[in-house]
């Protein structure tokens, strides 16, 4: 069980998702109320994702790090940084939010710090399956709640990755404190069409 990292190109200075989400999606019919059903294949990261932010997963996140471990590891442009931050999630009503447990370790695997209440996302919208003018809707709702109080290199963590409007909308805010030096963007995985 492998992974196949993608770089991710933005306003950050350096990014990457470890994987794609899924390998194939096949419709196979609708359920009794009418909705779409499909059969659908993960990536090995793709489906640890998805137990761990769909099904509640909490054991899967072990093999998470595990799997992201050896590329964490091997960047070098981790080595500069000091503070890890999660994406903000858009929404607040699960038992656990992926992206903090995930930055929370990813932080400790690379012996940096953890914050999880630097940046809040004030709308629920989630940026995936919004078109690309829909996407603009995120403008303006992440805020960094709490400023720098030195220099700062920062890992941006994300569970999940579709076409980047919510990792450029947290950059775009975190670069306009003077504190914060260098961005990097990781997330565990990618959406195919994104």
């Amino acid at each position: 069980m492998g992974i196949n990292p993608i770089r991710l190109y933005g306003p950050w200075n350096e990014g990457f998702a470890l994987d794609t989400h899924t390998l194939a999606s096949t419709y196979v019919g609708d359920n009794e109320y009418g909705h779409p059903m499909y059969d659908t294949q993960h990536s090995p990261m793709g489906a640890l994702i998805y137990l761990l932010k769909y099904r509640d997963d909490y054991s899967k996140l072990a093999d998470i790090i595990r799997l992201a471990a050896p590329f964490v590891n091997s960047w070098n442009a981790l080595n500069d940084v000091d503070l890890v931050l999660p994406v903000p999630p858009s929404r607040m009503n699960r038992t656990y939010q992926p992206a903090h447990v995930i930055a929370r370790e990813i932080a400790r695997l690379i012996g940096a710090n953890y914050s999880g209440g630097i940046m809040n996302k004030a709308s629920p919208t989630e940026s995936k399956g919004l078109s690309s003018a829909d996407k603009q809707q995120l403008q303006g709702t992440i805020t960094q709640t709490v400023p720098a109080t030195r220099e700062h290199n920062i890992l941006l963590v994300d569970d999940l990755c579709d076409k980047g409007a919510t990792l450029t909308e947290c950059v775009r805010v975190l670069r306009q404190d003077s504190k914060i030096k260098k961005i990097f963007v990781l997330t565990m995985t990618k959406t195919r069409k994104g």
